[in-house]
């Protein structure tokens, strides 16, 4: 897919494969739902994609992550959202500094235990305030939490979250996806599948890698599906993540016990 930035509010004729959108800004990022522009305010706007088929869901989308930031706007665990405007679809949040957890982890090798740890209490506070108002995420992953300029850490991307037990729009990549859980389009998610894509999340924090990276796809799935997990042995975290893969939580207030008595300890 590759995008053309045009001045024009409404789309030329185009190529299926091109999505053409207003440019409001400096081009930050793009993804399957909406493009994301650092304003001159130094805010940032995500707009929903237009001119494809997928424009209509792409709307709806961003409207349902608009909802979230409604619901829960004001956290310490969230990106505020400064403005929704429901006519043209368009987000428009606070600019988080130092990009997503995964980009800052790949730049930066050498991060302190201190660090690593206030961000695997932050990333479950996080799962705790959606769950606990009816969210679940469906996507839970280091590219998904972003980091201000004092290397917080806010849960972000809510465009295909379930409200409410609503049906998910997404589900995440298969290191961070329950093995028994076969999404179908239109399936209601479960608490459990966020909890699982946690304790693969914590592991990414401590580790530095997603489970398996350097496997493939298929190898990591049928590994995961047998009860095989990456060696825990020597990670601080061993017990929180192990948990967490065995689907042996039922909430992430359970999670967040356990991350509390871990600090405790150290």
């Amino acid at each position: 897919m590759s995008y053309t930035i045009t001045e024009s509010k409404t789309p030329n004729s185009n190529p299926d494969d091109v999505i053409i959108i207003r440019a409001k800004g400096d081009f930050i990022a793009g993804g399957t739902t909406s493009l994301v522009e650092l304003l001159p305010s130094g805010d940032v706007v995500k707009t929903p994609l237009m001119g494809d088929a997928r424009e209509e869901d792409c709307r709806k989308e961003i409207a349902i992550e608009a909802q979230v930031y409604k619901r829960l706007n004001g956290h310490p665990r969230l990106v505020k959202m400064k403005h929704w405007d429901s006519e043209e679809h368009t987000l428009t949040l606070e600019y988080m500094p130092n990009g997503t957890l995964e980009e800052y982890s790949r730049a930066h090798s050498e991060i302190v235990w201190d660090q690593k740890l206030r961000w695997v209490l932050e990333a479950t506070e996080a799962i705790c305030l959606l769950h606990n108002a009816c969210i679940i995420h469906c996507d839970i992953g280091p590219h998904n939490f972003l980091l201000d300029a004092n290397l917080s850490l806010k849960i972000a991307d809510f465009s295909g979250s379930s409200l409410d037990g609503s049906c998910a729009m997404v589900f995440p990549g298969v290191r961070y996806r329950a093995p028994n859980h076969d999404w179908k389009p239109g399936q209601p998610p479960t608490i459990q599948e966020d909890l699982f894509a946690l304790g693969s999340t914590i592991y990414y924090i401590i580790t530095g890698g997603s489970p398996f990276q350097q496997l493939p796809d298929r190898m990591v799935e049928d590994k995961f599906r047998s009860g095989v997990f990456p060696d825990l042995n020597g990670n601080p975290c061993e017990w929180i993540i192990r948990r967490c893969w065995q689907q042996e939580v039922c909430s992430a207030v359970d999670i967040l016990n356990m991350v509390d008595t871990l600090i405790y300890r150290s």
